[in-house]
C-alpha cells in the first residue's frame, strides 16, 4: 500500500498548535463540522454595512454572512470576529460559501482574547457579486 500522506495536499489539512498536522478530507471534514455544529449549537450574524465590519457572535461555532460584496479580482479584505470563547491560543478552523461570480478563500490573520481576525481573498479573476458565508469552528 502507498504511503497516502505523501498523497495529501496542503488544503486537506489542519495546522495543530504544536505544529503537528491533522489531516483530513473535505467530505469528512464537512460531516466533522456539522456533527460539531449540532452539539455546540451553532450562532450565526451579518455584517452590518461593509465587507470589513466587525461583528460580534459568542458561539464556539457558527456562520458570519458577509454584506454582499464587489470586492475586485485579486483584492482582500480583513474584519474582526469578537468572540468570548477565543483565547490568544485557540485554533480557529474557517470554511466558505459562497455562490457568486470568482472564487473565496479565508484565512485567519490573528488570534487574541476575545476576537480573530479573518482575512477574505477575491482569488478569481472576476469582482464578487454575492454574500459570504464565513463558518468558523473555535478549539
Amino acid at each position: 500500500m502507498s504511503n497516502w500522506i505523501d498523497k495529501v495536499t496542503k488544503a486537506n489539512f489542519l495546522p495543530g498548535k504544536d505544529n503537528s498536522r491533522f489531516y483530513v478530507f473535505s467530505k469528512q471534514f464537512n460531516a466533522l463540522v456539522d456533527k460539531v455544529n449540532t452539539l455546540l449549537g451553532r450562532g450565526t450574524v451579518t455584517q452590518a454595512t461593509s465587507i470589513t465590519t466587525a461583528v460580534t457572535l459568542n458561539k464556539r461555532s457558527g456562520i458570519v454572512t458577509t454584506v454582499s460584496s464587489t470586492l475586485a479580482a485579486n483584492d482582500e479584505a480583513e474584519f474582526t470576529v469578537n468572540n468570548s470563547f477565543v483565547e490568544s491560543d485557540s485554533v480557529i478552523i474557517l470554511t466558505g460559501l459562497y455562490n457568486g461570480d470568482s472564487h473565496v478563500s479565508l484565512n485567519v490573520k490573528s488570534v487574541a482574547d476575545g476576537s480573530f481576525v479573518v482575512v477574505l481573498a477575491n482569488s478569481g479573476g472576476a469582482a464578487l457579486n454575492a454574500t459570504v458565508g464565513v463558518q468558523f469552528l473555535v478549539l
